[in-house]
């Protein structure tokens, strides 16, 4: 799934550390993150944005739309979309095993062990065609 979602970047002078990018998501509330530098500001966004609707997701809440980058306000700093694949960041974070129990009829089991298939390399293909998710 793609989204794109509005983020308010806010330059701050800090003491001990320079300028920091702040970025928050108006649509998304408590989803904030910073960066040292603009591109840094955006890739923390970039994971934060994953983070946030990863755990709305595992809550099975719904994920709210995404304001028209024009309609946000804000009082200072500039705003800007950040885009996520969330397949993509799923196949990069969310790569540990798990395990399933299947049925299949017994003549089958034993075809298939007597050719000596990966039942797990099977099922990962064939859910990835059912699920029209390129290889």
């Amino acid at each position: 799934m793609q989204y794109a979602y509005p983020a308010i970047f806010t330059e701050e002078a800090v003491k001990e550390r320079g300028t920091v990018y702040t970025v928050e998501f108006p649509d998304l509330p408590g989803c904030i993150t910073e960066g040292e530098s603009i591109p840094s500001a955006i890739e923390m966004a970039r994971e934060a944005l994953a983070g946030c609707i990863s755990a709305m997701q595992e809550r099975r809440e719904d994920i709210p739309d995404a304001t028209p980058l024009g309609s946000v306000r804000h009082d200072t700093g500039f705003v800007s979309l950040v885009d996520l694949d969330m397949l993509e960041y799923k196949r990069k974070t969310a790569n540990k095993a798990v395990k399933r129990t299947v049925s299949l009829p017994q003549w089958l089991d034993a075809m298939a062990q007597d050719i000596g298939i990966n039942f797990s390399q099977t099922l990962q293909r064939a859910l990835k065609e059912e699920l029209h998710i390129a290889q």
